[in-house]
């Protein structure tokens, strides 16, 4: 768990892995150079409970406080979480039990509950139940929420960790490089609740993310459906495409050249296809 100046909810969010009915964890708690009550917090509740580890680090930022707890972490599998988020009680419990019953897998993730300042809250996706869907999704936004996530360190390793250049959407482009490393397991029971407040990192850098999750989402088209730049960037931008005659035809082409070239496929995909393209005819019609 990163944290920097979080003094707000971090109490709240280190209690609910303390309580977790899963209790055989170490905790890694990345100071990112706080200047608030942070450190002060962080000091009571390790003296408390021995799995805590507190690491203090210069702020340079959540790329390398992400890497550092990874680099440190004795566990063969990595859970993330943030300074001000809640995790339920059966979090770990119900993850672990999913991966242990399928060897294959690489990440488990959950649905979530959102909390916190319904200004900021958009709504919410369907919730992707298969590898393939996880994919398609990946290819016009995220579809899986960061701290829900459990990974396995071996598979993040070789899938290159976060990069720096991905800074405030480093998930978004780890996710597109694990998949190639095995299964993605889906737990939709809300297993964490995300809070969205003005102070989200995700809020504050918006602008940020959305030039890298479109440069990451092409990526994604490309590496996915076996296309070239060309091709991948008119994918994506008929995924997304607003209404439109010629946003109508590009779709159908992303359905007939692109969608059949997924590495990944399941009826989900394609239930989605069938969705999308009745919602479309209609808005033009």
């Amino acid at each position: 768990m990163p944290v920097w100046n979080g003094e707000r909810y971090l109490a709240e969010a280190i209690e609910s892995i303390l309580t977790q009915t899963f209790q055989d964890f170490e905790f890694l708690i990345l100071d990112d150079g706080s200047t608030d009550s942070t450190p002060e917090i962080l000091t009571r509740f390790a003296k408390a409970d021995s799995r805590i580890r507190v690491i203090p680090l210069n702020h340079e930022g959540i790329v390398v406080a992400l890497n550092r707890g990874v680099s440190e972490a004795k566990s063969e599998w990595i859970a993330r979480m943030d300074c001000d988020d809640i995790a339920h009680s059966r979090r770990f419990e119900l993850q672990m039990a999913a991966l242990k019953a399928n060897p294959q897998a690489v990440v488990c993730y959950t649905g979530v509950r959102l909390i916190g300042d319904p200004a900021y809250m958009a709504r919410q996706q369907r919730f992707p139940r298969s590898k393939a869907m996880v994919a398609l999704r990946l290819c016009y936004q995220s579809p899986i929420v960061h701290p829900s996530v459990v990974f396995s360190k071996a598979a993040f390793a070789k899938a290159g960790s976060y990069r720096a250049e991905e800074r405030h959407a480093e998930d978004y482009g780890l996710w597109g490089r694990l998949l190639p490393f095995g299964d993605f397991i889906g737990l939709p029971k809300p297993l964490l609740s995300f809070r969205i407040h003005q102070g989200s990192i995700s809020k504050q850098k918006a602008e940020t993310q959305l030039n890298l999750t479109r440069k990451i989402a092409i990526r994604h088209c490309q590496l996915f459906m076996s296309l070239n730049a060309v091709e991948a960037e008119k994918s994506h931008l008929a995924i997304i495409s607003e209404k439109s005659d010629n946003g109508l035809r590009d779709w159908f082409w992303f359905l007939y050249k692109c969608l059949p070239r997924m590495k990944w496929q399941s009826l989900e995909i394609w239930a989605w296809a069938v969705k999308q393209s009745t919602s479309r005819i209609g808005k033009v019609g």
